[in-house]
């Protein structure tokens, strides 16, 4: 059974203002990465209109009888990197389907290169 102990001067108790000093510091530090991070590819890429999202987690767990350890996890969430779409043709090579594409244009199978300028 745990024994309750008192609050001596010196020590915390563990709330939302306190998740900061954790782990000598380490808690706010993880959780400033973390909107940090978040806020870096809203600055970047927040015209897409997708919500970034940070997810803090505080994890307790019994350790003895009567000690409890705090570990502070923060997650960003980003929308994934997305391409425009490229536009193919389907063709055949043998009886294996295959996308037909242009590398010198996504919206046009049909687009050769340019010339480059230089003859051989």
């Amino acid at each position: 059974m745990t024994v309750p102990h008192e609050q001596k001067p010196h020590q915390e108790s563990l709330s939302l203002e306190s998740i900061a000093v954790l782990a000598d510091g380490q808690g706010k530090a993880v959780i400033n990465a973390a909107i940090n991070a978040a806020m870096r590819d809203t600055e970047d890429r927040g015209e897409d209109g997708k919500a970034r999202k940070v997810t803090v987690e505080i994890e307790l767990k019994k350790l003895g009888d009567d000690n409890v350890t705090a570990t502070v996890k923060a997650k960003t969430t980003l929308p994934p990197y997305v391409t425009k779409p490229t536009i193919g043709r389907i063709g055949m090579e043998g009886r294996k389907p295959r996308m037909l594409f242009s590398p010198a244009s996504a919206e046009n199978p049909d687009q050769p290169a340019l010339p480059n300028g230089t003859e051989d």
